[in-house]
């Protein structure tokens, strides 16, 4: 997901940095990126004050949910149940893994919350760019990309009917 986020923001022409971070987590526990889009040069891969955290379990949900700057956004995974949230940032719970299951895999969960930073116009990118990035993550396999596309949409349109910012 932070590729296709990085991407996205060089398909609009922008500058754009994608930091994984993987250690151990690679075999199975969490893991984490930092994705910096902006119109100035990047000094820096490292976010520490992220505007948006994505977080698809707890405790990814745990580690970084305390360093959102106010005014910022947390999504998470709805099936974290529930989470106390730090004073004023915005915290929404998606049901990205049920609603990506719902369309045919549960492994299109990073594309459904995709879809929902998409609907929710947070990250200032148009729908194009996104789309454009996730056609070129997937290059090669139409099916994939047709299906991942539409599990977008779908999340772009569950922020739209369910989240007011």
């Amino acid at each position: 997901m932070g590729i296709i986020l990085a991407q996205a923001g060089v398909k609009a022409n922008l500058n754009a940095s994608w930091f994984p971070s993987y250690g151990p987590e690679q075999r199975g526990g969490t893991s984490n990126c930092s994705v910096v889009i902006s119109g100035q040069p990047i000094g820096s891969l490292t976010v520490y004050t992220p505007d948006i955290l994505v977080a698809m379990n707890r405790p990814s949900l745990e580690k970084f949910e305390g360093k959102v700057r106010e005014g910022g956004f947390i999504l998470y995974e709805s099936s974290i149940g529930e989470a106390e949230m730090p004073a004023g940032v915005k915290a929404i719970a998606v049901p990205a893994t049920e609603k990506a299951k719902e369309a045919g895999s549960e492994k299109a969960a990073n594309s459904f919350m995709l879809g929902v930073l998409m609907g929710l116009k947070a990250t200032g990118l148009e729908e194009k760019a996104f789309k454009e990035a996730l056609a070129e993550n997937f290059a090669g396999k139409p099916k994939v990309i047709a299906f991942n596309q539409q599990v977008l949409e779908e999340g772009a349109k569950w922020a739209r009917e369910n989240i007011t910012i």
